[in-house]
This record gives structure tokens, C-alpha cells and sequence, in this order.
């Protein structure tokens, strides 16, 4: 369950290290710098719907959400829902504002599903980009660890089917090797559903039997890019 506290008055301690990974609701990990791309705005298929995982078992973390920058916007035109739902950004601003967090139990997510960012502006036509950054805080509500930081971009010249690299997987169902067609260069990143980065390669276009029968029998992700910052997601699963 999502739980909003303020931090006056929380006496638990916490780790030296950050304890918290983030993922879209598809399971698709999201990493440090990334960037995702939307053709369109408004709610609906515009929307990063994000989950924060603890990856601790035994302590509750505290985290909060900054909107470091915008490009093209002053952050009237997104939104944020973090616990609850902010608009009318400020840049620099974290959020929840104040001495307030979002509180998060040992080996759970933040648990509420409505949980995305969204860009609301047409832009004028031109593109936007919002940076925010994702960070843990202790019981005092003084920041450690390693934070996170995502780039969202609209780009109205992007149709929906613009955004995806060309590639599939022949079977997701797999033992040895994961056959992969792709028709672009691409960088390709295994995760697990844990969020860990297994391995990252880079694939010319043509046909690729993917080794994998060095990974534990459960489900992993795929994630293709290519130069364009399109992406496409495999998800399979290793009997």
C-alpha cells in the first residue's frame, strides 16, 4: 500500500545504499538516463506508468520524485502522480512537497497504479522533454544513494508506429537461444524482472540466435534501441 508520511517524527533507520529500482507497469525496467519517447499527448497512450519497487526485505525506504528541467514547457503542461497527483510543476521542485514522502514496505512496490507521468501540451508543434529524478531519502529526509533519472520527450513529428524499432523474436519460449530478427542496428540490454542488467550487446541487422542458456529458468526483457532512441521490448521466458 502507498502511505504518505511526513518525516517528523519517523525514527527508523535505513541502509547506506539505495534501495530501489523502477519499472514501467509492462514490467520494462527503467534505467538510469533513459529516455522515452511518446507521438502523442494526453492521457492514455501518452502516459510512463511507473512502479517503484524496494528492493529491500527487511526496511521500509522513503522516496521522493524531482522535476529537475523542461525544455519547451515551464511545467504548466505536465503532470505527475507519485502517491497522489500533482500539476503546475515547479522546476527544481520535488515532490511530495515539503518534508513529505512516499513510503514504501520491505520487498513491495509503491502499490498505486495510477502512478505516471504525462504531457498534457501540444507544444506548439515542437518538441518537449521533461527530466525527473527519482531518489531515496533516510528518516531525517536527507538524500543518499544512487538516484534515477528519466528523460520524457514528445516529439509531435513521431507517429505511434515510429517509436518502435523493427525487430521480434521467433519464439519467447526458450531453452538455448532466443532467435531474434532484427532489420536496424540496434543495442540490445537483457533484465531481469528484478530490474538487474544482465548483459548489453550490440546486433547489426539480420538474424541472431541469442545465447541464453547460461540464465536461470524465469522470465527476462529484451530491450532493443537503436541510435533514434526508438525502442522495442522481448519479453521471454528461460525454461
Amino acid at each position: 500500500m502507498t502511505k504518505i508520511f511526513t518525516l517528523l517524527g519517523l525514527f527508523l533507520t535505513t541502509a547506506v545504499f539505495a534501495q530501489f529500482s523502477l519499472e514501467k507497469h509492462s514490467g520494462e525496467p527503467l534505467v538510469d538516463g533513459q529516455t522515452d519517447t511518446y507521438g502523442v499527448y494526453g492521457y492514455g497512450a501518452a502516459e510512463l506508468d511507473f512502479y517503484v519497487n524496494n528492493l529491500s526485505t527487511t526496511d521500509q525506504i522513503f522516496m521522493k520524485i524531482e522535476f529537475v528541467s523542461a525544455v519547451n514547457d515551464d511545467g504548466s503542461g505536465v503532470e505527475v502522480c507519485f502517491g497522489l497527483c500533482y500539476s503546475s510543476l515547479v522546476i527544481g521542485m520535488s515532490y511530495p512537497p515539503g518534508t513529505e514522502v512516499v513510503t514504501i514496505e520491505p520487498g513491495q512496490n509503491q502499490g498505486f497504479p495510477g502512478d505516471h507521468i504525462v504531457n498534457l501540451s501540444d507544444g506548439g508543434g515542437d518538441p518537449i522533454e521533461y527530466v525527473f529524478r527519482w531518489y531515496q531519502v533516510d528518516a531525517n529526509g536527507t538524500e543518499f544513494g544512487d538516484d534515477l533519472s528519466i528523460t520524457y520527450r514528445y516529439d509531435p513529428n513521431l507517429g505511434l508506429n515510429d517509436l518502435e524499432v523493427d525487430a521480434f523474436a521467433l519464439s519467447t519460449n526458450v531453452t538455448q537461444y532466443l532467435p531474434v530478427q532484427i532489420n536496424e542496428q540496434v543495442q540490445m540490454t537483457l533484465f531481469d524482472l528484478q530490474g538487474r542488467r544482465i548483459s548489453e550487446t550490440s546486433l547489426a541487422s539480420g538474424m541472431h540466435q541469442i545465447s541464453v542458456g547460461h540464465l536461470s529458468s524465469q522470465m527476462y526483457l529484451a530491450i532493443l534501441e537503436n541510435d533514434k532512441g526508438q525502442r522495442t521490448t522481448i519479453k521471454f521466458i528461460k525454461r
